[in-house]
């Protein structure tokens, strides 16, 4: 069967398959569904798929279907990417794996009216797609007249899945339904329905003498992640929509105000919120692999909240891969793109903006950037990947070169104690990976497997089991190393480590890795050491990059879509040192130089940080991270306030703070 896989299937779709699933959290080949992100050939074929998909052996379920989409969302049981091929290449041109299902008890129900609303909607609607929601929390309590009405969060869709959930029951009704367009996880509206209690009525049944217990609303509910003192979702929607906007909470000169804004300045703070929370499964995976899917669905959910009286909608998503092609050609990055090209602003649409962190890979090491200039210059290069020891996750790297210049390539990895694979790229396009022909000691599914055609790309998914000791073989921790041969003068190199420490709040034993140019190591990283400017040492002629490390979702230059840098109050014209930076590769689309615009993510050097709301009414936390300058962003974009930047770059826009720096909303 591995030889016969359709050209459409991603490399770690194909990974999976090869691997038999080995190393997926709780997967049941009987009863877990594949989660995968399908892009069309043509929009018009999408009818044509659902229905070669039909049968019950199959058990496909599709996402919200858009007329005039290329994308969909599909579950299906492992069978449907084991059988049909002629239907997947016919009419798909690339389908990437989320993380699978976990098996449920919940049967979909009645469907809830996502438009009813005992108050007004907002002409702004705010989403967030992220980790905890405390919508109980005071700086989310929607007022109208001055009065408290209840939340502001019009909706709740957790994508947890667990086989002995099921909807709360509350009296006679239940707390939580599953959503009819998406048949997993469950959601809950802000006004009750249909038998089904709403937001509103949750927090009256929680509340104590006009206090809310707030400890016992998000317990009852069965929200973990709001059992910390902070989330990463918190902490987001706080600087996103709260009602104190961040330029009141810090000092700069003078005492921090603490002053809520006007709403009829600062419409975030008074918006609607639909808030989509990633299954706790995803976000124990750090690699950010598993975005398609979730987010692709996530979007759909919040913009079905969407009437005649939507004006706006931002949406901000502060997560994203380190892996990908990075020239804009992402499936994903392609999803946002006939979004927002959509939804404009016109013939009745309103005007949707996304807003994405550039990211925080700047010093983590993690890509590899090699460029072939002369016939003198070598037609090979090699690198050292460092993985750590006990290491609970699988490590993942790519390799990405244009097809064009491929033809002779061969990409080799290499065991600390010697073993290796190798992966040869032919003038024809390559079969699908299997596990590679190693020496006896090199466990299985570990090594470099052969490349995948990606629009004018190749790409080589190189992968190592966990390190952890256990039963079996275990695979070498330390120094493997990765040598691409037959380079082509002219041609460029470009490898990324997929992420593995861990996400806020998850406990996974998981350890980063990542890449030493060694040669440079050996000879000039001593004298490096002693050059210091603009916060960061030197790293000049180091194959580790640290420009182009962007967010692998954030590199097409899309208008609509937003990638918010970092930068350090105290110090002007200063990034923060963990900030992502562009280029781009070069691909179809226009290359993003690097994030749009930078915003305050630390106070100091000694400071770092941005101050905002945790899971409980009156509690801040520090997060530390670009994604703390997205939700600055989109509140700026929210508000439709001029992005004036200050200590713009000599020569905008800059791969590293893009168009100048912005100050704090």
């Amino acid at each position: 069967m591995a030889g016969e896989l359709p050209t459409c299937f991603d490399p770690y779709l194909r990974y999976a398959i090869a691997s038999e699933f080995k190393n997926f959290e709780f997967f049941d080949e009987q009863k877990s569904k594949l989660f995968l992100f399908v892009e069309f050939k043509r929009a018009d074929l999408a009818s044509d798929f659902m229905r070669a998909m039909s049968p019950h052996c199959f058990g496909a379920e599709f996402g919200r279907i858009s007329p005039n989409s290329r994308y969909l969302t599909m579950r299906a049981y492992k069978k449907a990417v084991e059988a049909n091929f002629q239907a997947w290449n016919d009419n798909v041109f690339r389908v990437e794996l989320s993380l699978p299902s976990e098996p449920t008890a919940i049967q979909k129900s009645v469907r809830l009216d996502r438009f009813s609303s005992e108050q007004p909607p907002t002409s702004l609607l705010i989403g967030v797609i992220d980790d905890g929601c405390p919508f109980a929390a005071a700086q989310f309590v929607k007022r109208i007249a001055g009065v408290a009405t209840g939340t502001r969060v019009r909706g709740v869709w957790d994508q947890n899945e667990h086989a002995d959930r099921v909807p709360i029951p509350a009296g006679a009704d239940v707390f939580g339904e599953k959503p009819f367009d998406f048949n997993y996880g469950l959601e809950f509206l802000r006004d009750s329905v249909s038998g089904v209690v709403g937001l509103n009525d949750w927090i009256q049944l929680h509340k104590r003498a006009n206090v809310i217990d707030e400890e016992g609303c998000y317990a009852d509910a069965g929200f973990k992640t709001l059992k910390h003192r902070g989330s990463h979702g918190a902490h987001v929607m706080d600087v996103l929509a709260g009602r104190i906007p961040l330029s009141a909470r810090i000092a700069r000169g003078d005492p921090p105000s603490w002053q809520p804004e006007d709403p009829r300045t600062d419409p975030a703070c008074e918006a609607d919120i639909v808030f989509v929370q990633f299954p706790e499964s995803c976000l124990r995976d750090a690699t950010g692999v598993w975005l398609k899917g979730y987010v692709a669905d996530a979007i759909d959910y919040i913009m079905s909240f969407v009437d005649s009286g939507t004006k706006n909608v931002v949406i901000n998503v502060s997560y994203g891969p380190t892996t990908g092609p990075h020239d804009g050609t992402a499936a994903l990055e392609g999803k946002l793109r006939e979004l927002v090209i959509y939804y404009d602003g016109t013939s009745g649409r309103p005007k949707l903006d996304i807003v994405l962190p550039a990211g925080n890979n700047y010093l983590s090491d993690g890509q590899v950037r090699f460029v072939r200039q002369t016939v003198a210059d070598a037609d090979h290069v090699e690198w050292t990947w460092r993985l750590p020891p006990d290491n609970t996750v699988l490590c993942f790297a790519e390799v990405w070169m244009k097809m064009n210049h491929t033809g002779g390539v061969v990409v080799t990895l290499t065991s600390p104690s010697g073993l290796s694979s190798s992966s040869t790229a032919g003038p024809a396009p390559p079969g699908p990976p299997s596990p590679p022909p190693a020496g006896p000691a090199l466990p299985p599914y570990t090594g470099a497997y052969a490349p995948v055609d990606w629009g004018d790309s190749r790409v080589w998914l190189i992968a190592v089991e966990p390190t952890v000791a256990g039963a079996g073989m275990v695979p070498e921790h330390g120094s493997w190393r990765i040598k691409v041969e037959g380079i082509e003068v002219g041609s460029e190199v470009h490898a990324y480590v997929a992420r593995t420490d861990p996400n806020m709040n998850m406990r996974t034993g998981a350890k980063r890795s990542y890449f030493v140019d060694a040669g440079w190591e050996a000879g000039r990283a001593a004298e490096a050491g002693c050059t210091y400017a603009g916060g960061e040492f030197d790293k000049t002629g180091s194959l580790v990059s640290r420009l182009g490390t962007l967010n692998g979702i954030g590199t097409d230059a899309v208008a609509g879509v937003h990638v918010a840098g970092g930068h350090i109050l105290s110090a002007p014209k200063r990034k923060s040192p963990y900030s992502s930076a562009g280029r781009s590769r070069a691909g179809p689309l226009p290359r993003r130089v690097g994030p749009d615009y930078a915003l305050f993510c630390d106070e100091s050097d000694a400071l770092q940080g941005v101050r905002a709301g945790g899971n409980r009414s009156g509690t801040v936390f520090r997060l530390i991270g670009t994604s703390a300058a997205a939700p600055q962003l989109a509140r700026l974009v929210a508000d439709l306030r001029p992005l004036t930047v200050h200590d713009a770059p000599a020569s905008p826009p800059d791969e590293k703070r893009g168009w100048g720096d912005l100050y704090p909303p």
